[in-house]
């Protein structure tokens, strides 16, 4: 298309070419940004997309090489019909961001098994730049190569550290660690080892959140953690038959703890323990301890008894696992003088009475299901205080319609004072019985102690 200009009555009529030309030019507004503000919009981008624009003009050819935010992800690279050439390419990828940016944060997700040496260089080259998050997920087993661990043991810029392994060991060369600006510290699937047995000191004096899953500190007798600004632990062995348990003690000296949560399978492969019990105060603890019929830990009664000693002050407790504990073990709790909520699994009436005798000030309980027991107990057993003074709200899980759970319904309604309601949700295959409807006629014929409280039931 030809370029013409007409001159016509004092004013200039352009061709439609030279419009398109100056509208292309007043368009391209995102260049004209501030380049503080065009490096955080990159550094939100995956690490590969922000490379591509640099295709985009000459101003953009090197415009990605300020973002603040590596993210890279192997499988991005990879393809069925590339895979040798892939995988080049990915390398050459990683040494060229690496060698022209500064990043604070850097995520790798490795899918495909990759040379360990490589690795070494790539984390120890990020570790020595003074990275402040990092992030590593790895999907096949490896160890942590030396150089690259001790790196990351020097490392005192770190605020975020997440390492996901599928498994991967790590040796530590010394017996205390410090971090001093770590605030979150997520590990799985991480081995540590050590040429000898010893004790580790962990210094985190900024520390918030700390997680860990499927972990293991082999050889250790003690791990001590110095975390005075903790608030939330979660701690996860769902995969028990990998992690050998030992008499490994894991302490925790920390000012206010908040949340601490367990979950395990059939297994606790550490003692946990507060060096002062006083700091998990107005806390909440939730254990959860799934069943294994095929092997038994031992030591999970043992363990799970001291941990729950630790909190005599908190303030909630979900349980999910009492089979794990006697009724000789819950005699021997301490009395938990400040827990108003607790939630718990399956139990039996001597454990959940055991339960309410060392709770004198609980509001809420809720229970998953009552397993048979001896229901001569409650007929002769001691009223709990926090059914005389507190308790207000009874939640009765996976009701069936069975004599022992009528028999915990008559104790509960006999003797709590305070009651405002009692919930039942009956399992499914028995929402329309004749045995529930039988079960209702009998609960409500009882003598209640309260005045006044609301009494429903519904459907799992």
């Amino acid at each position: 298309m030809s370029f013409t200009v007409r001159k016509m009555s004092g004013s200039y009529i352009y061709s439609s070419k030279q419009k398109h030309l100056k509208r292309t030019k007043s368009g391209d507004r995102i260049s004209k940004l501030p380049e503080s503000l065009l490096s955080c919009i990159l550094s939100f981008l995956p690490t590969k997309d922000a490379v591509r624009t640099s295709v985009l003009s000459k101003t953009w050819v090197y415009r990605w090489t300020s973002i603040t935010k590596l993210d890279i992800h192997d499988n991005l690279f990879f393809s069925p019909k590339k895979r040798t050439r892939g995988k080049q390419n990915f390398v050459n990828f990683v040494y060229r961001v690496l060698l022209l940016t500064t990043p604070s944060s850097f995520s790798l997700v490795l899918v495909q098994n990759q040379d360990v040496a490589l690795f070494n260089i790539w984390i120890s080259n990020i570790l020595i730049n003074k990275v402040k998050n990092l992030r590593i997920v790895t999907h096949f087993e490896m160890s942590f190569p030396a150089q690259a661990s001790h790196f990351l043991f020097q490392s005192f810029c770190l605020e975020e550290l997440v390492l996901n392994m599928v498994s991967c060991a790590i040796t530590v060369t010394k017996t205390y660690v410090y971090f001093g600006q770590l605030k979150v510290l997520k590990l799985s699937g991480v081995l540590f080892t050590h040429d000898s047995v010893s004790d580790f000191n962990l210094s985190l004096p900024v520390l918030k959140v700390f997680e860990t899953t499927n972990c293991s500190w082999l050889k250790a007798k003690r791990v001590s953690l110095e975390v005075p600004q903790l608030e939330s632990v979660i701690i996860v062995e769902d995969n028990s038959s990998s992690y050998a348990t030992n008499n490994c003690a894991v302490e925790f000296s920390v000012s206010h703890l908040k949340h601490f949560t367990y979950r395990g399978y059939d297994s606790m492969s550490h003692f946990f323990k507060l060096l002062d019990p006083s700091s998990a105060s107005n806390s909440s603890l939730t254990i959860t301890v799934s069943p294994c019929e095929k092997k038994k830990d031992t030591m999970i009664e043992s363990r799970v008894f001291v941990l729950l000693k630790q909190f005599r002050k908190m303030k909630c407790l979900k349980f999910d696992g009492l089979q794990e504990l006697a009724k000789q073990s819950v005699a021997n709790l301490p009395l938990f003088g400040m827990l108003s909520h607790l939630d718990l699994g399956f139990v039996t009436g001597e454990v959940l009475l055991g339960l309410l005798l060392k709770s004198p000030v609980l509001r809420t309980l809720v229970f998953k299901g009552i397993s048979i027991f001896d229901m001569e107990l409650l007929n002769s057993a001691a009223v709990p205080e926090c059914l005389t003074s507190t308790l207000q709200v009874v939640k009765f899980g996976s009701l069936k319609g069975f004599e022992h759970e009528l028999c915990v319904a008559k104790f509960v309604m006999e003797n709590a004072l305070m009651l405002e309601r009692m919930s039942f949700s009956i399992v499914y295959w028995q929402r329309k019985s004749k045995v529930i409807e039988e079960f209702k006629e009998k609960l409500f014929s009882y003598k209640k102690a309260f005045s006044c409280a609301i009494i429903d039931f519904s459907h799992d």
